[in-house]
């Protein structure tokens, strides 16, 4: 539970999987720590709170301008130094090649709810600077107009949500899906 707070759902879970011996790719893991670093500064959590109170989307088209709203919140608000510092970094640490970053939300892959598809990967980043680019498209996501729309529909609060962020090398693929292991409807 410690993991799935401080990195969120994925990264826990990919975690755990290389504990147990599974082959997982190499990766870091950025904690929830420097979600809240950014959208402490400048009122970015108020901010967001504000937009869901007032708006409060029932509809997909009310939650595509809820997630609209809150990314220009999210644009026009400076990137911490120090943020910016943990995130090139990382990526230097990957070894300056080409990165998946994808999110890791603290609410996603619950025994109760799958966010699957719901929240941002960025692929191919191929510098520091785009990485921290991806790295606010990924905590952006957590608002995304399908999460907004999933959270209303299990009665979840993605404010007291976060999002972790993982960098993993790319992988060149020939498919790509996401598998249950349970019923996803039952």
């Amino acid at each position: 539970l410690a993991d799935r707070v401080r990195y969120g759902g994925k990264a826990a879970h990919l975690g755990e999987a290389l504990r147990l011996g599974c082959p997982v790719l190499p990766g870091l893991a950025l904690s929830t720590e420097l979600y809240h670093q950014f959208t402490r500064q400048g009122g970015l959590q108020g901010e967001i709170a504000s937009i869901l109170n007032i708006m409060q989307p029932t509809t997909i088209i009310q939650c595509q301008a809820v997630e609209w709203a809150i990314r220009s919140a999210f644009e026009v608000r400076q990137v911490p130094e120090l943020v910016l510092q943990v995130i090139a970094e990382a990526w230097h640490a990957m070894g300056d090649r080409p990165l998946a970053i994808r999110s890791s939300a603290t609410n996603e892959d619950s025994p109760q709810q799958s966010f699957v598809g719901q929240h941002a990967t960025v692929l191919d980043v191929a510098s520091a600077d785009e990485a921290v680019q991806a790295v606010l498209t990924c905590w952006q996501s957590l608002f995304s107009a399908k999460a907004i729309a999933y959270a209303q529909r299990f009665g979840l609060d993605l404010l007291s949500s976060s999002m972790g962020v993982l960098l993993q090398p790319m992988v060149a693929s020939s498919a790509q899906g996401a598998l249950f292991t349970v019923d996803p409807v039952t």
